[in-house]
C-alpha cells in the first residue's frame, strides 16, 4: 500500500493506493501515529485507488476509527470502488464509519 498525505487546515486527507491487507499493517500504523501527534481535526481516507481489501484491511479501518475516537478526530471514508466498496457495504462498515460513496 502506498499513500499521499494532503493537509488543508485541520483536515488531513490520506489517498491510499494498492492493497489494504496484512502487509499494509506496519505502514498504516505509522500513518496513525503521525495523526495522533495532534494538529488534525478531521481525517479522510480516500479509498478510490485501493484495488483490494481483505479482512485485515477492515481491521486497519477499525484501528483508524478507534484512534480517531481516542484523539477526538472526525474520521470518514471517501470513494471506495469495486471490491473495496462491496466489502464495506457487505460488512456494513459504512454504518460504523461515515463513508462518501
Amino acid at each position: 500500500m502506498d499513500y499521499t498525505v494532503r493537509d488543508n487546515g485541520g483536515v488531513r486527507e490520506l489517498e491510499l493506493r494498492g492493497q489494504m491487507t496484512f502487509e499494509a499493517d506496519a505502514g498504516f500504523r505509522e500513518i496513525l501515529a503521525e495523526w495522533e501527534k495532534g494538529g488534525v481535526a478531521e481525517c479522510v481516507l480516500n479509498l478510490s485507488a485501493v484495488e483490494y481489501m481483505d479482512s485485515a484491511g477492515l481491521g486497519l479501518l477499525v484501528l483508524a476509527n478507534n484512534a480517531a475516537k481516542r484523539t477526538g478526530v472526525v474520521f470518514r471514508l471517501k470513494h471506495p470502488r469495486g471490491q473495496v466498496r462491496e466489502l464495506i457495504e457487505i460488512s456494513e462498515f459504512h454504518t460504523l464509519i461515515p463513508c462518501e460513496f
